[in-house]
């Protein structure tokens, strides 16, 4: 489970067929019709063999995998910032959102709460970050909310890999979140740029 920033949807202005490679896309012939995109999509995986799309980053991995149609944006290719559960709660603390937790009532911050946690005879419980984390917020207000986490904490000092029995539970590197607070702020700047809210979800 992730969670993921980037710029409040926009209508598509027309469709591709893509691997997901973001210059493959990019490079990709446009539909002005889903379902001609998805046609062509189909057709195209149901080839016996199929050479690797102009642009693919992966061009071992992707012709294995089905083509797709997507939505072009009316921007071009959309930056987007992706975080495990785990990493989402710490960032989402620091930009100043409350954490919803998930509908059974399990805490979203039980991993930094220590593990394991105990239970009554029945073994050891290892618990998952949850994050119910949803919103859309402008550009500049966004932006905003980076720059006071960045001002208000300057420096990560990262946490250690935990390792329960066979489960290994990964920890984040210290800097982690001015990193990623960083790059946060360069989509703020983009949808600035174009006018768009910065979402998540």
């Amino acid at each position: 489970m992730t969670v993921t920033f980037t710029a409040a949807h926009r209508p598509a202005v027309g469709y591709a067929v893509s691997c997901g490679c973001p210059e493959a896309t990019e490079r990709a012939p446009r539909y002005g019709d889903y379902r001609d995109a998805l046609d062509a999509a189909v057709r195209a995986t149901a080839a016996p063999t199929r050479a690797p799309l102009p642009g693919c980053d992966l061009p071992e991995v992707c012709p294995e995998y089905p083509l797709h149609a997507e939505e072009v944006d009316p921007d071009g290719a959309v930056p987007w910032v992706e975080f495990s559960n785990v990493n989402a709660v710490g960032v989402l603390e620091a930009l100043g959102f409350s954490l919803q937790p998930d509908p059974d009532g399990a805490a979203c911050d039980a991993l930094e709460d220590g593990l394991p946690l105990d239970t009554d005879g029945a073994g050891t419980v290892i618990p998952i970050a949850v994050v119910n984390a949803c919103g859309e917020l402008a550009a500049y207000d966004f932006r905003g909310r980076v720059l006071t986490a960045l001002g208000l904490a300057p420096d990560d000092p990262g946490t250690p890999d935990l390792r329960l029995g066979r489960t290994l539970l990964l920890g984040r590197p210290a800097g982690y979140l001015q990193r990623r607070l960083h790059e946060l702020h360069a989509l703020a700047d983009w949808c600035a740029a174009r006018g768009r809210d910065v979402a998540w979800y």
